[in-house]
C-alpha cells in the first residue's frame, strides 16, 4: 500500500482564534496524573481548558485534581458512572465545547512544545485529527525505547491488518495516515461533529478500537488525519487493572480485542477488505487469538488450550464480522432512504 507524504500547507481565510482543551481519562493512578498535570502546566501553548475524566468512587483522582496544585487554567473534573474509556472519552467528547480536542492518558508526560505543535497544524483547515509519536519510557526493551525509524505508521494493509507504530520515529517526520493512537491524538471537533465513539465495542478498561473508530468517522467527513512524531509524549505506560491484562491469552480482554476489530473493520470497510480479514483471522491468526495454522503449530509445541483458543476466534470474529456487516448496511439503509424522501416545501 502506498503511504504518501503529507505535504503542509496553509489555506487562507482560516480563522486564527482556536480553542483548545485536553480530556484526560484517569482511574487511580494519581501519582501518573500529577506528572501528567505538571508537564501540561509548562506547555509553550497552554491549554485552554484540562478536563480531568474520572469514576466517582475514585477518591484520589479527585483529592489531586481538588487540590488545585498546578499552574493551569481552567482544570476541570467531571465524572462518569459507567466504567470503561469508551464512556469516559464520550462523556468528554459531551460536554467540552472547544474547537480543538486533544486526548492523552494520565501515563503520559508532554513536551514543553506538544500543544503549540498541534495548534499550528490545525492552521490548515483540510486536517481532522493530528496525533504524535508516544515515547515508550522501557529502558529494558531497546526496541521500544529507541525504535527504528519506519515508513508506515497508523495504516491498514488490504485485507485490514493494523500497523499503528506510533512509538516509532517516522521518516521525514509528517505521514497522512487512516488512524491514531489515542494517547496523543487532537481532533477538529467540526470534523467529527455529532460523531461518538461506538459504545457497541466490547470491554471495561482501554478498550480497543476507540481511535480507530474516531478517525473512520473524521475520514468520512472528508479531513485528512495526520501523523507528526515531533508531537510528542513520553509514555511510561503503566501497569493495566487484572481485568484489564492484555497479556492474558485466555482472558476475556483477548476476546473483546478480537470482536472489536472485527466488527469496526466490517463497520467501516466493504467485503472486499472486511472478509479477507476474517479469513484471515480464522486461518492464520496469532498466539492469543489463532487461526487454524497457528493453533496447530502451537499444539504441536505443547500448548494445550491452543484449540480452546481457536474456538474462541471463530465464535468472536465471526459474531464481530456480522455485527459490523449490519451496521454498515443499516447506515446504508438510513442514507438512501433519506436521499430518496422528498424535501419540504418553503413558504415565504
Amino acid at each position: 500500500m502506498s503511504h504518501p507524504r503529507f505535504i503542509e500547507r496553509s489555506l487562507p481565510g482560516m480563522s486564527l482564534h482556536k480553542k483548545l482543551s485536553v480530556i484526560i481519562p484517569s482511574y487511580k493512578r494519581s501519582l501518573d496524573l500529577k506528572r501528567c498535570l505538571a508537564a501540561l502546566a509548562l506547555q509553550s501553548r497552554p491549554a485552554d481548558e484540562v478536563v480531568v475524566i474520572a469514576r466517582e468512587e475514585d477518591t484520589e483522582t479527585s483529592m489531586l485534581v481538588s487540590s488545585a496544585d498546578f499552574n493551569l487554567k481552567n482544570l476541570r473534573l467531571l465524572y462518569v458512572r459507567q466504567p470503561g474509556l469508551i464512556a469516559a472519552m464520550n462523556h468528554g467528547l459531551d460536554n467540552v465545547e472547544a474547537n480543538l480536542l486533544v486526548f492523552t492518558d494520565d501515563d503520559t508526560e508532554a513536551q514543553a512544545d506538544w500543544l503549540e505543535r498541534i495548534d499550528k497544524t490545525f492552521d490548515d483547515r483540510r486536517i481532522g485529527a493530528v496525533g504524535g509519536r508516544d515515547w515508550l519510557q522501557l529502558p529494558l526493551e531497546p526496541s521500544l525505547y529507541r525504535p527504528t525509524e519506519v515508513t508506515r505508521v497508523g495504516v491498514l494493509s488490504w485485507y485490514g491488518k493494523p500497523y499503528g507504530n506510533h512509538h516509532c520515529p517516522v521518516r521525514g517526520h509528517r505521514r497522512e495516515v487512516m488512524f491514531l493512537k489515542g494517547v496523543n491524538m487532537a481532533i477538529r471537533q467540526k470534523a467529527l461533529g455529532s460523531g461518538r465513539i461506538d459504545s457497541r465495542l466490547r470491554g471495561n478498561g482501554s478498550q480497543v478500537g476507540t481511535e480507530l473508530d474516531l478517525c473512520m468517522q473524521i475520514r468520512r467527513s472528508g479531513f485528512l488525519i495526520l501523523f507528526d512524531d515531533r508531537i510528542l509524549v513520553k509514555h511510561y505506560s503503566s501497569p493495566r487493572p487484572k481485568e484489564d491484562d492484555r497479556g492474558d491469552v485466555m482472558g476475556c480482554v483477548t476476546q473483546d480485542i478480537c470482536f472489536n476489530t472485527h466488527y469496526l473493520i466490517a463497520k467501516h470497510f466493504g467485503l472486499l477488505r472486511s472478509l479477507p480479514y476474517l479469513a484471515n483471522s480464522l486461518l492464520f491468526g496469532g498466539r492469543s487469538r489463532p487461526g487454524v495454522l497457528a493453533a496447530v503449530k502451537w499444539r504441536i509445541k505443547g500448548d494445550r488450550s491452543a484449540f480452546q483458543r481457536l474456538l474462541g476466534t471463530v465464535r468472536m470474529a465471526s459474531s464481530g464480522f456480522l455485527a459490523g456487516r449490519k451496521v454498515r448496511t443499516l447506515a446504508f439503509e438510513r442514507e438512501a432512504q433519506a436521499q430518496s424522501e422528498p424535501e419540504a416545501p418553503k413558504y415565504a
